[in-house]
């Protein structure tokens, strides 16, 4: 890919980025004023359960199907895909309904086996470097969640948040929908092809990238559970607004490393991508900053006034969290360079180092600090995590 391709690519998913941080912010402005602290609560574990799911899910639906895109036959790997993601969702629905969860199991299940199948469209675009189609999705995923959300309460009112599950499911059908469409805009047919070989190797390459995922998400969200357990679903939805802003400043990040991604799978692991990862990492890292310091000078007042009076405490939120804030946004680009190359041991590596960090912290800080101690376990957690993967960075660039 050429350096212009490359730029164009990188700042028309910045610019898609940033539509879909200003469409997550009104989902959850919208599901803050309406149900307050306790909803936006049960909103956000709804959300952790299905992000939990879904690594499980990629396996055979994320950066395998990129991977082997080029390599292996496309309705090979969509046969693939489409059974493990319908086995890992029914898998997931089992365990909420053996835990209690019989109210969201269903949701969960149907949610998770359409976004297994989103995740696969997905990844084929970014295997074909088709950017702008995977642009394209992730943008009128939340406008539609968004849309059939509001339209479900409308309607019906008296279901509260359950309205954002019925949102959540409509929404991810008609996006299925539109993939579908711009898969035959492609030319890709798909049929049915089992075949254990491609399996195989797509196991081989997903579970250890994915092994990775799982580590980091309990980096990200195990304060999640630890604080409905100790504190209470409240407060669940006060640290959880601090973190989706976390998240929404990590677009940039995220943009980058996965045009990144897919330009070192077509490239190789040549000095010109070596080159490129540490220069996108450092605008991803100023940048950041820049983001970070902006959140921060909006008076609580504000917080308050956006979100409800029960949220005046995001602003602290963002305050603690905001060095791993930058940590991440740093590492992101160089981790996505390590999957590229299939170097992905080092990805175990450093999710398994900030989660010692996090089981170290957590049972100590959360039941004596509550919010802010869940603050402190996660900002630690993202900087060692990232100090490890720059080392090896550094250690592979002397070689």
């Amino acid at each position: 890919m050429s350096s212009i391709n490359l730029k164009t690519n990188i700042i028309e998913t910045i610019l898609s980025k940033s539509l879909i941080l200003l469409l997550n912010f009104a989902v959850i402005v919208l599901t803050t004023q309406l149900w307050g602290a306790d909803g936006r609560g049960a909103v956000a574990l709804f959300v952790a359960d299905l992000g939990l799911i879904s690594i499980f899910a990629n396996v055979f639906t994320g950066s395998s199907v990129s991977y082997f895109f080029s390599r292996l036959g496309t309705s090979k790997l969509a046969t693939a895909a489409y059974l493990w993601s319908f086995l890992v969702a029914a898998v997931g629905a089992v365990v909420l309904l053996l835990t209690g969860q019989t109210s969201t199991a269903p949701f969960v299940f149907a949610a998770a086996s359409l976004m297994g199948l989103i995740a696969f469209h997905n990844s084929l675009f970014v295997g074909g470097q088709k950017i702008g189609h995977y642009n394209l999705v992730t943008v009128l995923q939340p406008a539609l969640l968004l849309l059939c959300m509001f339209v479900i309460y409308l309607i019906w009112p008296q279901i509260g948040f359950y309205a954002y599950f019925f949102g959540q499911v409509v929404s991810l059908l008609l996006m299925l929908l539109v993939c579908r469409v711009l898969r035959k805009k492609n030319g890709v047919a798909l049929k049915w092809d089992f075949d254990r070989n491609c399996n195989r190797q797509m196991l081989s390459f997903g579970w250890k990238t994915e092994l990775s995922s799982l580590l980091q998400f309990f980096n990200y969200r195990l304060t999640y559970y630890m604080l409905d357990y100790i504190i209470g679903r409240g407060s669940v939805g006060v640290f959880s607004i601090g973190v989706t802003a976390a998240e929404a400043i990590w677009i940039v990040s995220r943009s980058m490393s996965m045009v990144q991604f897919s330009n070192v799978l077509k490239q190789g692991d040549t000095q010109q991508s070596r080159r490129e990862t540490m220069t996108l990492a450092l605008i991803s890292l100023g940048v950041s900053a820049l983001c970070v310091g902006a959140v921060l000078l909006v008076p609580q007042s504000v917080f308050q006034w956006v979100f409800g009076s029960e949220f005046g405490g995001v602003k602290q939120v963002l305050l603690l969290l905001a060095p791993g804030i930058l940590a991440i946004a740093f590492s992101n680009v160089i981790g996505n360079y390590f999957s590229a190359i299939r170097n992905l041991n080092i990805l175990i590596i450093k999710s398994a180092a900030g989660l010692v960090v996090t089981f170290a912290l957590a049972f100590w800080l959360i039941p004596a600090m509550d919010i802010s101690g869940a603050c402190i376990v996660n900002s630690c957690s993202y900087l060692v995590s990232s100090a490890v993967l720059l080392v090896f960075y550094m250690m592979k660039g002397r070689k």
